[in-house]
């Protein structure tokens, strides 16, 4: 018997070229929903035109944002159920703002930690090579998943460690409601 409903959450190709921790997916709960994250992936899809700089990295980091975020008028991301039958996923997932739409009226932010998980509000990160095809997913250990709470956020943001040229990322969180 199932726990609870399996969803996947796509963030699509997004196009990095800071230095600065930039939001790609964030999750929003209302005050009688929860989810609790048991995947994630992230990875490097090569946009047109692009440019990786030598040694350089870029760190997937999931973490409760320190603002509070409101999400805009568009580029919401659907999640998929894992099962047919099962009802949409009650949480709201966004996503930056391709093709035009306002993802966030307020952009959630990546509170300073010094790298570290678990440090202001860092759940996880890894950091994965800035060059075509380089990716990460890890699978938690049940009873270990990280919980997007009731009234609560949780952003995926991508940090680089030298800015790229037309560099794309996207990830992707399975999680149950």
């Amino acid at each position: 018997m199932a726990l609870g409903r399996t969803y996947t959450v796509t963030s699509g190709p997004y196009t990095v070229a800071a230095i600065t921790a930039t939001p790609i997916l964030m999750g929003s709960a209302s005050a009688t929903v929860t989810a609790d994250i048991q995947a994630l992936r992230f990875g490097t899809v090569s946009g047109s035109g692009v440019s990786y700089p030598p040694n350089s990295t870029a760190a997937g980091v999931l973490a409760r944002p320190s603002n509070t975020p409101a999400v805009g008028s568009a580029s919401l991301a659907a999640p998929v159920p894992h099962n047919s039958s099962d009802i949409a996923a009650n949480s709201v997932w966004s996503i930056g703002s391709i093709g035009g739409g306002t993802a966030w009226t307020t952009a959630p932010t990546l509170s300073a930690g010094g790298g570290a998980s678990g440090q202001t509000g860092w759940l996880w990160s890894e950091s994965i090579p800035m060059a075509a095809g380089a990716g990460w997913g890890e699978w938690v250990n049940p009873g270990a998943e990280w919980r997007l709470p009731a009234s609560g956020f949780l952003g995926l943001f991508i940090l680089c460690s030298s800015a790229g040229t037309a560099t794309q990322y996207q990830v992707q969180l399975v999680f149950v409601e």
